[in-house]
């Protein structure tokens, strides 16, 4: 692809609105002035690329998915790189997410393009809209009919997340934990995405960065903890960073004590 002259890093939830049909324009402006923006998100690249398409927005050259787990080019339409897990492993974590009173119905795997689920039905209620989901009867189903592994989702009580966070660093496993609303708000569940250690956004970012060189760098745009990597990223490159508004509060402290420690270096 040709060398843009700067890039945009930006995640999508809590970030980036496609339902917002002022967002077709920014693209549009930013690809007139040779600059890329680049969606980086925990979902996969096959949901964004579907978002993209729903809401009739202009496609990216590239999407970065699975919190920097995947990058695709859209133009090629094919992964540029792709980070999998041990399937062993894989069996390890869910085993131990079972023990731990944990309902595999609430398993997601995911192989960079497709997320895979057993049928449940607030599972399916949750996705109805998404052409991106694949069912099966059972994990053992899943794991048969799945090509490859990128990431593992779990949900479970708060305990359930924390335990299992622990667990998957003895595996050599990244983690990542926050609230969700899946399947629905009333289960009151935390959410564990689980995937390769060497796997973060700030890393996906660098990767990227240090193909393209543009000449006038880059930008990463973000509210979460998964966005911190790609954040301090952009702090070491001396490069700018945005945080949204209402992101919480620990992560603007976090990435404020972090600048203040660099200019001390």
């Amino acid at each position: 692809m040709k060398r843009p002259d700067f890039a945009i890093f930006v995640d999508k939830d809590g970030t980036m609105n496609l339902q917002d049909n002022r967002l077709d324009n920014i693209f549009k402006l930013i690809h007139s002035m040779n600059g890329i923006i680049i969606p980086t998100t925990g979902r996969t690249v096959g949901d964004i690329r579907e978002d993209l398409s729903g809401n009739k927005l202009m496609s990216p050259p590239l999407l970065i998915g699975d919190n920097g787990g995947s990058i695709y080019s859209t133009k090629d339409k094919e992964f540029i790189s792709k980070k999998t897990l041990d399937v062993e492993k894989v069996k390890d974590t869910i085993s131990r997410f079972v023990e731990l009173g944990g309902n595999p119905e609430m398993i997601r795997l995911t192989d960079g393009e497709f997320i895979y689920a057993i049928k449940h039905p607030d599972v399916q209620s949750y996705y109805t809209r998404k052409n991106t989901v694949k069912y099966g009867e059972d994990i053992d189903h899943l794991l048969e009919i799945m090509p490859e592994i990128t990431k593992i989702t779990l949900s479970g009580t708060k305990q359930q997340m924390q335990d299992m966070s622990e667990y998957v660093k003895s595996l050599n496993f990244w983690s990542d934990m926050g609230k969700t609303k899946f399947p629905t708000a009333n289960y009151q569940h935390y959410r564990l995405d689980v995937a390769h250690k060497n796997i973060n956004k700030g890393n996906a970012v660098h990767a990227v960065v240090s193909t393209l060189k543009p000449p006038f760098g880059y930008m990463c745009i973000g509210n979460g903890e998964n966005d911190i990597s790609m954040f301090k990223q952009a702090i070491d490159d001396n490069m700018m960073i945005g945080i949204m508004a209402d992101s919480p509060q620990a992560v603007i402290d976090e990435m404020q004590d972090y600048k203040r420690l660099k200019k001390k270096r």
